[in-house]
């Protein structure tokens, strides 16, 4: 499959002018990780190109975009307009569906553009594009990108070939989509691992970049949700935390800062489900990890108004923070007893 598609997304990208990757909203290490793989495989290539990101990127993965080169729609609307109006080839990265591009979804949609869509989330939106490579048999959507740039004639299978930046990229978003080889890695994860170091990639200083470089105010509010903000439910085998508007401003939140804090329920023996609420002007983000036999995916899917992978998964909830907890215990015991 990965073989026939690079073929394909060669020839696409061998006939275009103006490209644009786009990723997606709320931009984590898979999908800015990605978007960095491809961009710097295009810049290689000779092809010019332009990174579209729906909004920011936490603070961690800023050097991935040192130049600052990255258009972010909420930030630069008119210019991402301007980028996805030009082009004649897009190509998405980490979403499954137009809607997780959030403000970039209509202008993508009515793009008169070839689309590609590279992603490892189920249920692909495939009337939205026109050449797909999805699959939920890997770590992460870098890990197939990099599969699928080790076949184009540009690297030939050969990892010295691949451009370092690239590598780099795409070794960010394996390690954070794994949680630092710790969930979702598979054999083809660790070959991966064992071609980027080398290529030079040294894995332990990006490990220390993305899982330990946070700042004090991110140490002090994690230590606030698990001492004081952590429910376990024993009887559900679960737990959650919400982070309201009032424990985001007492500790200065940034975009990012919460990010893995939805794994630290898991360590506890006997919790199946954590779930994380986090409190927006618009709405409550959900996210929801599972060990075991609990699909999250189908949870989300049925009660939060999102989906994503069996054990990893997001939504959305539109009521007041306050109802949020017995909101989830009556969603998850009826899940479960069905």
């Amino acid at each position: 499959m990965v073989r026939e598609f690079a073929g394909k997304m060669e020839r696409a990208i061998s006939g275009a002018e103006n490209i644009v990757i786009v990723g997606h909203f709320n931009p984590d290490g898979d999908s800015v990780g990605s978007v960095t793989g491809m961009y710097y495989y295009l810049k290689e290539l000779g092809k010019k190109a332009v990174v579209v990101l729906p909004s920011s990127y936490p603070e961690y993965l800023s050097f991935l975009d040192k130049d600052r080169d990255y258009l972010l729609f909420t930030k630069n609307p008119e210019k991402v307009a301007q980028a996805i109006g030009e082009s004649d080839l897009i190509i998405g990265l980490d979403f499954n569906n137009l809607g997780r591009t959030e403000g970039v979804k209509n202008l993508f949609a009515a793009s008169s553009a070839q689309k590609i869509l590279i992603d490892h989330h189920p249920n692909p939106e495939r009337s939205s594009f026109d050449l797909i490579c999805s699959t939920v048999d890997t770590s992460s959507t870098c890990e197939l990108l990099f599969y699928v740039l080790m076949e184009t004639a540009l690297v030939d299978n050969d990892i010295e070939k691949m451009p370092y930046r690239s590598a780099e990229g795409l070794a960010t978003g394996m390690l954070t989509d794994t949680n630092n080889f710790k969930n979702s890695s598979i054999a083809s994860t660790y070959n991966m691992a064992s071609l980027l170091l080398k290529r030079g990639v040294s894995l332990d200083d990006l490990g220390k970049r993305v899982f330990g470089s946070y700042s004090e105010s991110r140490m002090r509010l994690m230590g606030e949700m698990l001492r004081n903000q952590m429910v376990v439910l024993k009887d559900l085998n679960a737990a959650y935390m919400v982070l309201s508007k009032k424990i985001q401003e007492e500790y200065n939140y940034l975009q990012g800062d919460s990010e893995g804090f939805v794994n630290l329920p898991l360590l506890i023996e006997g919790v199946e489900v954590s779930a994380l609420f986090t409190e927006s002007d618009e709405f409550i983000r959900v996210s929801l990890r599972s060990q075991g036999g609990v699909s999250v995916n189908a949870l989300s899917n049925r009660f939060f108004n999102g989906g994503g992978h069996e054990r990893a998964s997001g939504g959305r909830l539109f009521i007041p923070v306050d109802e949020v907890p017995a909101y989830f215990e009556k969603s998850l015991r009826e899940f479960l007893d069905k």
